[in-house]
This record gives structure tokens, sequence and C-alpha cells, in this order.
């Protein structure tokens, strides 16, 4: 089993949130920088698989500052020398999908192989239609139907841009959204192209365009999908080799999404295990004993989750099969009697871990971690007892 990390870029603690426009403190993102430039090269040198970051924008409540989780990588990442950086992860329909294709191949070169690449269709309105309003449909979600209809073929479309950019040394593309290059575009350096490359017909013209530098030795980084909460969602990835995370906690409905992507990898000619390339992502808080635990988790996890997830419809992470959204206690207890949160000593936390990973045998688990709402010395604390106390238990690449 991987174990790698989704980093909410949270700064500021909660007392410091209460003051206002935390997002906008010159102090706090410094802090934040320092704080995951620490955790980053403890989780480097005990063979945790990668971080990653959300994409998000217009934060000045200070929740979610990760409005490039890519140049966060490249900030980050020559600090350490094995863990890999990538994003949980960008928002594909409000992307340009060639610029996005060039950043994560920068990265992937900066690093030497060391990124790898998550895709979300993107939810938050505020920032998604603001920056993705040229697109028709995309600007306004009071059009439910059209703008979720338009935001799906967004993100297939980008997706198959992403992959032929970094597949083929030139390539073409002619889709509902997008076509590269644009027709009758004439080249005045043709001749130097045809010597040095390709992609200009004998008139001049650009037929053909690619993407330079490539990703690192022309690889195709790991592939997530964060957060799958259906079935399709999950069929889909499985088609294009993408590895889904399921924050879903529901045994009954996490087996079948299980189940439903290892019969369509085997359509498609992946013969996969039960639970392999699969991933589950998890709240988990580790202390010296169940009451720091929970207070810590209390006033971090929860405190996000309740105040900004629910509103969004996050609790379908939670829900049992049949139950309603708002029928679903909003308590710190619900979220850990359900298995969002498993916070606790080193032996709770080996207790419930043990009983997920019977059930669900995933080969990746991350860690839903939120930065600065937990003291760094509690983080580090925490890191320390799950490094040495809890992991080894189910896995050898933490060590």
């Amino acid at each position: 089993m991987e174990v790698g990390i989704l980093y909410l870029p949270s700064v500021g603690s909660l007392e410091e949130k209460l003051k206002g426009f935390a997002g906008k403190r010159t102090d706090l993102y410094q802090e934040l920088l320092h704080d995951l430039t620490v955790q980053s090269q403890y989780l480097d040198e005990h063979g945790y698989y990668g971080v990653g970051f959300t994409e998000h924008h217009f934060h000045i409540e200070g929740s979610e500052v990760s409005n490039n989780p890519t140049l966060l990588g490249a900030y980050l990442g020559p600090k350490t020398k094995r863990l890999r950086w990538g994003q949980l992860g960008y928002v594909l329909p409000a992307q340009h999908p060639i610029r996005m294709a060039e950043d994560v191949a920068m990265l992937d070169q900066m690093l030497q192989g060391r990124a790898f690449f998550g895709i979300a269709r993107g939810y938050q309105v505020r920032w998604v239609n603001s920056m993705g309003q040229l697109i028709p449909g995309l600007r306004d979600a009071r059009d439910f139907e059209t703008y979720d209809r338009v935001k799906r073929e967004l993100y297939e479309e980008h997706f198959e841009i992403v992959l032929k950019a970094w597949t083929q040394r030139t390539f073409t593309h002619k889709g509902k959204h997008w076509e590269f290059p644009v027709p009758g575009q004439v080249w005045p350096a043709a001749d130097f192209t045809r010597k040095l490359g390709a992609g200009v017909d004998a008139d001049g013209v650009v037929t053909e365009i690619g993407i330079a530098p490539p990703c690192y030795n022309n690889r195709v980084p790991d592939m997530f999908q964060p957060f799958s909460f259906s079935v399709t969602s999950l069929r889909w990835a499985a088609r294009n080799k993408l590895v889904p995370i399921s924050l879903v906690c529901d045994q009954d409905l996490v087996q079948e999404h299980f189940t439903a992507f290892q019969d369509e990898a085997a359509k498609h000619g992946r013969n996969l295990a039960y639970g392999q390339q699969m991933g589950i992502m998890r709240d988990i808080v580790v202390a010296d004993t169940d009451a720091e635990a929970n207070e810590l988790a209390r006033n971090a996890g929860y405190q996000v989750w309740y105040d900004f997830f629910v509103p969004f419809g996050f609790n379908e992470a939670v829900r049992r099969r049949h139950e309603k959204l708002e029928d679903i206690p909003t308590d710190y207890q619900t979220l850990c009697d359900r298995g969002l949160i498993i916070a606790g000593s080193p032996d709770t936390v080996n207790r419930k871990l043990e009983k997920l990973r019977k059930e669900l045998p995933s080969e990746y688990l991350f860690l839903l971690t939120y930065t600065q709402l937990i003291p760094l010395p509690k983080m580090m604390r925490h890191w320390e007892l799950l490094t040495e106390k809890v992991l080894p238990n189910f896995t050898d690449k933490i060590r």
C-alpha cells in the first residue's frame, strides 16, 4: 500500500481565521510554507508516496490557499529527494488543457519524474464560473443541466488533449470545444520547423503542434481522480487508467465501487485485483491519547468539514444508502462513527485501520490533512506516531 497526503493549504489557526481575511496575510502564508517544508522533508525521509494540493481560487478566508498546486510542487519538490508532487486535483473544465499539460510536464522535468497528475470537475462556483466564464455554459450554474453537461464535456475533452500532448511528438485535435491547431495559420518560420521539427505543410500552414519539454523521459505521470462518488465516474477512471480516490464511507457502497472499477478495467484489457489501482482517503489524526487526538481533529477537520464542505454536499461521503443528506447529524462523533475521521492513540488508529484495510484493500491510502489548524509541534508528533507505530503494520513502504 502506498500512502499519500492531500494537503488543504489552510493558513492560520482557528483563532487567526476568526479575525478575518486570513488568506490575505503574508505572515500566515509564510508560516504555511515553512510548515509544509518541515513536514514534507519528514515524509520524504520515511517512504510516503507523495503530496498533492487542491486547486482553488479566491480563498480570502484562508481555508484553501492553493490557487496553483503545481507551483507549490515546484517550490517544495527540490527540498525533497523521493517524494512525488502533484495536484488533487486540477479542475479540468476551468483550465486551458495545453497550458496545464505543459505545466505538469515542466514540473516532472524539474523533479526528474516525481510529478503526478490529479483531476477534478470542480464544485466551487465562486471561482469555476468566474475563471471559466468565456466558455458557453460554464458562466452560470443556475441552468444546472447545461452547466453540469458542459463541465463533463470539458472534463473529458481536456483530459484527451492532455494525453495527446504527453504521448505524441506532435498532434491534432478537433473536438466540440477545442481545435488544435487553429486551421489556416501560416507559420513564417516554416523552413526552420520543417528542418528541425514537424507540423507544417508545403504552403507553410501549421498542421500539427506539440509541447516542449515533454514529461520526464516521455512518460505519463501517475494519474488520480479525487473524489469519486458515483459508479459512472469510477468506470470512466477505469477506462482511462486513472486511480480514483474515494471518500465514501458506507462499506457496501464502496465495495460496489471497487467491484465496478475492477469490472470496467477488465472490459478494457486490465485484469486488476480487488482494490488494485484504487485509492481511499480518510482524515487521520494520531496523538498520545484518544482525548488529545479527538480534540485536535475536532478543531481541524471537523470544523472545516461542517463550516465549509457540508454546504457543498460533501456529506455524500458519510451518507448511508437511502439516507437523505439533510438527515445526517452534524456533530463530530458522526464523522468518527461513520469512518471519515479516524482519530486516537496509535492503538485506537491501528484497530480502526485494520478493519478498514480488511474491507477495502486499496492500493493507495491518502490522508486528508489540514495545515496550521493543528499546530506544527502537534502535527510532527502525529507524523511520528503514524510513521513509527501505525502504518508499518499495513505497508512495507513506510520506514
